[in-house]
């Protein structure tokens, strides 16, 4: 399909539905705008022709639900806008027919990702295009990935977190011949064990207590297309072997009901962990390991790709100027000076965060030195007053050694378990921390 796509958006927050027009303008699509659902209605009711609605879930005189009702009824693929708490809801309404649902806070990457599953690649390209970078490290992972995207072999993204694992796994949905269906992410270290057969599988109506009516699982909402299996090195071992079972057999049973399903779906797994050193020490399947890793695709953390920062701060200020409604022109040289000498622990999802807050808070204009965080300066503040010794003495080197245990402990939480980081954090190389935690560990 070539034509400009035509799509009614339905909102009616006065600040986000201009932002939600402008992001589908963007992508390509002529936008008619509804500032209720009461508008939207009388609209379609008196013929407005669109290929598809996106719609706010509650809103006053008519919600989601009736615009979700008048679209199916005129067959027009109809998009559920709602907030993280309602996603069970959202997901809900697509069993009942709604075509796909985004959540807020929306990002554009987010909206052409849904468009994209919903009405085609015409009206939202995506692919390499979304992928913003080009030093070596970064040029090797676009290299792999032209080489696996059309394929259906699984692939395995490591990286530390925030270094963009997911952004890549949608890369290659969208890549793949896959990319008329949906892309499905599923962050398995979030969910607890009891409920991740529920989560990926599904249930029968009275499967459990509490399961007062049948479920779709994951599995079953990316049939077709590609699911992502992100932070896999935290799954349990117990649930590790039904999952083995699914790569093998592609087959899964639905949690109550006995009967083997067939399952056409793409895996791509994401992790942050090291899993050969998890399977040696017995804490991941090594018969999973295998099956996952049939391509690794290991993704450089930013401060081995200092080059990408510039192209990487212009795509996240176009991007959060867009979200936000701002104007903000770019960032200083000497900003510039100071993100290529930080270490960027959170990488890219640090350096996008901090991009955004910069963007709401400075409004306009470029942004400064005086208006970064100072943890990025280097001038946070010390200790208020100076460490007093206690009248009865104290012994320094097991006060020295509680002391560096807690900052050890501090960095290796804000880096969820991750050591190069941690070491990064603290000033010290890998080797050096783990020889610490070693010590640290023989102490207790």
């Amino acid at each position: 399909m070539n034509r400009k796509h035509r799509a009614m958006v339905v909102e009616d927050d006065p600040e986000l539905l201009p932002a939600l027009a402008r992001c589908l303008g963007r992508e390509g699509c002529e936008v008619v705008e509804a500032h209720d659902g009461r508008e939207a209605l009388d609209k379609l009711e008196a013929g407005l022709q669109v290929d598809f609605i996106l719609t706010d879930l509650e809103m006053p005189r008519a919600g989601g639900r009736e615009v979700l009702a008048a679209g199916m009824a005129r067959r027009i693929p109809v998009i559920i806008l709602t907030g993280q708490a309602s996603v069970e809801v959202a997901v809900q309404l697509m069993r009942e027919g709604a075509a796909n649902f985004l959540t807020k806070p929306f990002t554009p990457e987010s909206i052409r990702s849904v468009l994209h599953d919903t009405v085609g690649r015409a009206v939202a390209p995506a692919g390499k295009s979304r992928l913003v970078g080009q030093v070596e490290p970064f040029r090797r992972v676009l290299d792999v990935l032209d080489s696996v995207a059309d394929t259906d072999a699984t692939v395995l993204l490591t990286g530390e977190s925030g270094s963009g694992k997911e952004v890549i796994a949608q890369t290659i949905h969208h890549s793949s011949k896959r990319a008329s269906a949906a892309f499905v992410a599923v962050n398995c270290g979030a969910i607890p064990e009891p409920l991740l057969e529920s989560e990926l599988f599904g249930h029968a109506k009275g499967a459990f207590t509490g399961a007062s009516h049948a479920r779709a699982g994951r599995f079953q909402l990316a049939e077709g297309g590609t699911i992502l299996l992100d932070e896999i090195g935290d799954m349990a071992l117990g649930f590790q072997v039904r999952l083995l079972r699914v790569l093998q057999e592609h087959q899964f049973e639905i949690l109550g009901e006995g009967v083997s399903r067939p399952t056409d779906v793409r895996v791509i797994a994401a992790t942050h962990r090291d899993l050969s050193s998890l399977v040696a020490e017995g804490k991941f399947r090594q018969d999973l390991y295998y099956r996952l890793n049939v391509i690794e695709i290991a993704l450089p953390p930013l401060r081995e790709r200092r080059g990408d920062i510039p192209l990487l701060v212009a795509h996240f200020l176009e991007a959060a100027n867009l979200r936000h409604a701002r104007s903000v022109a770019g960032v200083s040289a000497d900003v510039l000076e100071v993100f290529n000498r930080y270490g960027w622990p959170g990488n890219i999802r640090e350096l996008a965060n901090v991009l955004e807050r910069m963007v709401v808070l400075r409004r306009s204009g470029m942004i400064e030195v005086s208006d970064l965080p100072p943890e990025l300066t280097g001038e946070r503040s010390g200790p208020k007053a100076p460490a007093e010794l206690p009248q009865k003495g104290l012994d320094l080197r097991s006060a020295m050694a509680s002391y560096e245990g807690s900052l050890i402990a501090q960095a290796l939480t804000r880096t969820g378990g991750n050591r190069n980081a941690a070491a990064q954090l603290l000033g010290l190389n890998r080797t050096t921390l783990v020889e610490k935690l070693r010590r640290l560990r023989e102490a207790v």
